[in-house]
């Protein structure tokens, strides 16, 4: 019983696709998000009976803090400082984290967060650092968490398609493709050409297939408040693409903490059913110079609460601020929380 994980992030990205955030039934979905939050809190906080695992079930690594595009729904500060990871903290990072048993927890390890992974100048050498680990942990038959990428696929050309491809690494990539159709998705994703991009995700994806162990693939998109979550009223050449990889996922664009304001989430933050927040129970960050956030939503480092070149990561997860985070949370306080008080999000 007490080994029991109830991950209610993957419950809900699932349930948002059948049933979408306007109807009722999505009020109880996040009301028994609250159940969850409520059962892991008792479990890993409050009471602690679970001390051989954490509660955390996914990290998202950034390698580098910026982005070549200009998304308009996006709240990336691109007047901060540009960092690029360094090969010697992902080691120092994925040493932690193999070497201590309570974070078998996580399943996944996400290769982004801000920033465009691809625009890392090392990426190889990066990759084939994961590459090491994962086959030292199936040496010692020790877990190792799946490891995804999301691009935006804009300089994914065929040499660093290659590159993905033949790493071992990934155990699935997606891309990033937003509008609906060739003119919205240019206007919503700045700077990106519609035509470089189909180029890119067909190149990548005949290759992907061509090899002898093709790399699942899918597409997130997000489209504007006035169309369905369906693809009826897409484009034919948008369609096509969304066809081309495994699978495919329709969103609504979120406010990233407040950050972005969007006319349709205005007041939509007020719920008082629900209760806590999926992200801060199961998600950690580790941005390119080693901090670590509490939220893949904190696109610029302001919920930062440790640095892994300074302490291990068992100690950042147990963070005093973050534990804070945690019971004013539970205590229904979420307007005392700087980072969390405007998000809608989770």
């Amino acid at each position: 019983m007490l080994g029991l994980q109830i991950n209610s992030f993957e419950v809900k990205n699932f349930f948002v696709q059948k049933i979408g955030k306007s109807t009722f039934i999505w009020r109880i979905v996040e009301f028994l998000q609250g159940v969850s939050f409520s059962l892991n809190y008792w479990l890993f906080y409050s009471k602690q009976l679970i001390k051989s695992k954490t509660s955390i079930t996914e990290i998202n690594i950034e390698f580098v803090s910026y982005c070549n595009l200009r998304c308009k729904l996006c709240s990336l500060d691109h007047e901060k400082t540009k960092v690029r990871m360094n090969p010697s903290t992902l080691k120092h990072f994925f040493e932690d984290l193999l070497n201590d048993v309570r974070f078998d927890s996580v399943k996944t390890i996400h290769l982004y967060n801000a920033g465009e992974v691809l625009l890392h100048p090392k990426l190889d050498e990066m990759l084939a650092i994961i590459q090491h680990y994962k086959a030292e942990a199936k040496q010692k038959e020790r877990h190792f968490p799946k490891i995804a990428l999301l691009t935006n696929a804009t300089i994914l050309d065929e040499e660093n398609s290659t590159t993905l491809i033949n790493s071992g690494v990934l155990d699935n990539i997606r891309f990033s493709m937003d509008g609906g159709n060739k003119e919205k998705f240019e206007e919503m994703r700045e700077r990106a050409k519609w035509d470089v991009f189909v180029k890119n995700i067909t190149t990548f994806c005949e290759l992907n297939n061509k090899s002898a162990k093709p790399i699942p693939t899918g597409i997130i998109t997000l489209v504007e408040y006035d169309n369905k979550l369906h693809t009826k009223w897409m484009s034919d050449e948008f369609k096509n693409l969304l066809n081309m990889v495994d699978g495919y996922e329709l969103r609504y664009a979120h406010n990233w903490g407040g950050d972005v304001e969007i006319e349709e989430l205005k007041n939509k933050n007020k719920k008082a059913y629900k209760v806590g927040c999926s992200l801060l129970m199961h998600q950690l960050v580790l941005l390119p110079n080693g901090d670590v956030t509490v939220c893949c939503a904190d696109l610029n480092s302001k919920g930062v609460i440790g640095n892994i070149l300074t302490e291990n990561l068992f100690s950042i997860y147990r963070k005093p601020l973050r534990l804070e985070m945690l019971h004013k949370f539970i205590k229904g306080k979420k307007k005392e929380i700087d980072l969390c008080k405007d998000c809608e999000t989770f």
